[in-house]
């Protein structure tokens, strides 16, 4: 007998032993399960999280349920990135939509398990071929009622993991994706479909949880042609578990934005926090020579019969007053709106509040459009020929139920900080302060 031809054999045995090991360990932890859920004080949440981190394979059965949708909710982005870079973006967006669905079905499973109605489960069916492991589940109840629970299962490598699930042959994968069936008809980003999931009263439209700290996000880019080639002074960084981004400029002048898709009509209130630690000296949005703003968010919600941007910028002004609303006297100048202003607040995080709905209405006219292009952030100071340091954090957009029922608070908090101000320089990865 050659080598060869032993090497096959033991593969053979191998695969056969693993074969029949990872369905004997499904049905072993199949008994605890069941043996766990007769203690009084059984833990429904806990038992959930610990089935769906250990036995469902999250990417795969976020894909099977959502299908071709996050791909097309990226698409404003391949005009912008190259194929390497979109297929990481889309990669990253892919991790957290299968976080997001892992949260529901944690919910939803741990919602079920502490139903005092719930008396058990057993194995009805197992069938194992090549191709996986096809299981039928009876979840009894009290009342004599058995609900079959079908999963799917297959070989990640490692070990079975389910693929898809279905309760009394309704595909749970179905389910979801029936939930939010409008957001993938309208292209809507991940956030709004993630807040669906979670069943949140806004969307987090940015929270930078996603890029590593001194690095850009990857949704985030210098659109602008005038920017291609310029340096991106924008890095994140860490305040505990909270991310934000820091920006600075000493005469670059850099926009940076994101596409990010929902309903302003739906969700017109914008809440994020901000902190200015260096204004640029004399800065004036209405003056040409002098157009610079310690922070700047601008809100793109469409674009006019010339493909113009319709979209609004809130500012922390070095000397226009709190309350300024107006813009340069310059051709498809956006309109700004000032929030902050001056020095009293340098250094400290502040919460800003607007309804986009509201501006729209007064200075862009009507109703906003029923799908925003995205978001841009701009810190400069080369107008003024100074610097300017700025960082943002945690953006949000609620329904404006969300203002009538008092659901919308300060969350700005857990960045707030008493020590000194950030360092000139810690937007291009220097040591920041806040950095713990």
């Amino acid at each position: 007998m050659t080598s060869l031809f032993k090497c096959v054999l033991l593969f053979c045995a191998i695969a056969t032993t693993a074969l029949h090991a990872q369905p004997a360990r499904f049905t072993e932890a199949l008994e605890q399960l069941h043996q766990q859920l007769q203690s009084p004080q059984r833990q429904g949440a806990a038992l959930a999280e610990h089935i769906v981190q250990q036995w469902v394979d999250l990417p795969r059965f976020a894909d099977a349920a959502f299908g071709p949708y996050l791909k097309g909710s990226l698409e404003s982005y391949r005009e912008v990135l190259d194929d390497d870079t979109f297929s990481e973006l889309v990669e990253q967006y892919r991790s957290r939509l299968a976080q997001a669905v892992g949260k529901r079905l944690v919910r939803d499973v741990g919602h079920h398990f502490n139903n005092p109605t719930l008396a058990g489960i057993t194995l009805l069916d197992l069938r194992v071929d090549e191709d996986g492991v096809a299981a039928s589940l009876g979840v009894e109840n009290t009342d004599g009622r058995t609900t079959v629970l079908s999963l799917d299962l297959t070989d990640d490598g490692e070990e079975w993991r389910i693929v898809r699930m279905a309760v009394d042959g309704a595909d749970v994968g179905a389910h979801y994706r029936a939930l939010c069936s409008d957001i993938i008809a309208g292209r809507y980003s991940l956030p709004v479909l993630v807040s669906r999931l979670e069943e949140r009263p806004y969307i987090h439209v940015e929270d930078f949880a996603a890029t590593p700290v001194g690095h850009t996000p990857l949704d985030w880019g210098s659109w602008r042609e005038k920017d291609k080639g310029k340096p991106r002074l924008y890095r994140v960084h860490a305040r505990g578990e909270q991310r934000y981004i820091a920006a600075s400029d000493s005469g670059y002048s850099v926009i940076l934005g994101k596409f990010v898709h929902w309903n302003p009509r739906e969700y017109p209130i914008m809440t994020w926090c901000w902190r200015a630690n260096a204004i640029p000296p004399g800065g004036n949005e209405f003056l040409d020579h002098a157009n610079d703003s310690a922070a700047g968010l601008y809100v793109i919600f469409s674009q006019n019969w010339l493909h113009v941007p319709k979209q609004l910028k809130y500012v922390w002004s070095s000397t226009l007053p709190e309350g300024t609303v107006g813009r340069r006297k310059k051709i498809f100048r956006p309109w700004f709106f000032v929030l902050e202003s001056g020095e009293e607040r340098l250094g400290q995080w502040t919460f800003e509040q607007v309804d986009l709905e509201r501006d729209h209405r007064l200075k862009l006219g009507g109703l906003p459009a029923e799908r925003t292009i995205g978001l841009g952030l701009l810190t400069d100071a080369n107008s003024t020929d100074s610097y300017a340091e700025a960082f943002y954090a945690d953006m949000r957009v609620w329904k404006r139920e969300a203002l009538e029922r008092r659901q919308i608070t300060d969350h700005c908090g857990a960045l707030r900080d008493n020590g000194p101000t950030a360092r000139r320089g810690s937007a291009l990865g220097s040591r920041d302060p806040m950095d713990r």
